[in-house]
């Protein structure tokens, strides 16, 4: 079964072997890479055709749910949005944007989509994240898709290959239903 999220302007599908070639034009870059776990910089030729690839079976056995972040109006591929299992009933939520495209709320979006994803679909019972402290952005987009901040961490960096500081975000399915009752109740719904 596909799966397929929409927001307000994104759609959130999974990656189709045809979109292998959208996918360097993020993760390829500097700016990008740099801020994330596990993609390598340079980025390697083959690498998003053997990534995209490896995704069916992920997804049949549970343990990670990854998804082509697509504009609503034309389809264009700008980002790669996703929830990895950590442990049972434990997800973490994972997003990258091309550049030309941050500072505009879709990461938001692609994670706020997600979080309805990982507590309504997957049954987590918790979801983590985080981001690397060089990169404040990502704190905001986490907090406002509910995350609160809970701890800081050491985490590798495969493109600058290093480890660096990271700020670590939780959002538990409780904490999550509360926030939505508590909307729902202050718009009379």
């Amino acid at each position: 079964m596909s799966v397929r999220l929409e927001t307000k302007r994104l759609i959130l599908r999974p990656f189709a072997a045809e979109d292998a070639a959208a996918v360097p034009a993020f993760a390829g870059r500097w700016e990008v890479a740099q801020m994330t776990a596990r993609i390598p910089h340079p980025y390697p030729e083959d690498a998003a055709a053997a990534w995209i690839a490896g995704h069916a079976e992920a997804r049949s056995t549970d343990s990670e749910y990854t998804f082509a972040v697509t504009l609503k109006d034309d389809g264009q591929v700008i980002g790669a949005a996703g929830l990895r299992r950590t442990e049972p009933g434990n997800m973490e939520l994972g997003y990258v944007l091309a550049p030309e495209h941050w500072g505009r709320g879709l990461a938001t979006e692609a994670a706020q989509a997600l979080v309805v994803y990982g507590f309504e679909k997957l049954d987590a019972e918790a979801l983590t994240s985080g981001h690397f402290a060089d990169n404040p952005a990502s704190g905001r987009v986490l907090e406002k898709a509910g995350f609160a901040a809970n701890g800081i961490a050491r985490q590798w960096s495969e493109a600058r290959q290093d480890f660096v500081a990271a700020n670590r975000f939780l959002l538990t399915r409780q904490t999550w239903r509360q926030a939505r009752e508590a909307t729902t109740a202050g718009t009379g719904s």
